[in-house]
């Protein structure tokens, strides 16, 4: 059997490995079984679904920002983020905080929620980093569109997880996001 992977849309994607010129093994999901599909995870791999649904297959990460931390950004995200619909992203130090780019509902006003799943797309303008394990400081960062600049600039440092995200999580999807400096 298949190892299958479905993911947040409803679609299914399935394992497969294949050799490369060096002869060394690799692995790859698609959406058809083929003849060199795999019925299980390699060792020190873990399946990867990114906010808008396409799987990976990536080796361990260790994951560096811990489970009381989430909770508390997931927490703060829906007590001060106009925008609900949002998913983290957690990438060793980094936290990418995504949302829905648009209200679905108002795009296509006749379709189930499962229909519109299929379709909505997720982006990212902040995110937080942890700059110091010891004393578990974040930054707050945001995605700089600036002609010559495109990269992601520091906000503001605490180690108040729940401060930062109650200043800068009302304005997540806003104009007033990019007045922050």
């Amino acid at each position: 059997m298949t190892l299958s992977y479905t993911n947040f849309r409803g679609e299914a994607y399935y394992l497969h490995s294949s050799t490369t010129k060096k002869g060394n093994l690799t692995y790859h999901f698609s959406k058809k079984v083929k003849d060199n599909a795999i019925d299980q995870l390699p060792n020190g791999y873990e399946i990867y679904e990114n906010p808008n649904g396409k799987v990976y297959l990536r080796k361990e990460q260790k994951q560096i920002v811990n489970e009381q931390e989430i909770q508390t950004i997931k927490e703060s995200l829906k007590k001060h983020s106009p925008i609900k619909d949002i998913k983290l992203d957690v990438k060793k130090e980094y936290i990418y905080i995504y949302y829905a780019n648009k209200e679905l509902g108002e795009v296509l006003p006749f379709t189930d929620s499962h229909t519109q799943d299929k379709y909505k797309q997720y982006e990212t303008e902040l995110r937080l980093e942890l700059i110091d394990e010891d004393e578990r400081c974040f930054v707050m960062e945001r995605f700089c569109f600036l002609g010559g600049i495109d990269d992601w600039i520091d906000l503001e440092d605490s180690t108040d997880l729940e401060a930062l995200l109650a200043k800068y999580a009302p304005h997540i999807g806003q104009e007033t996001l990019f007045e922050f400096w």
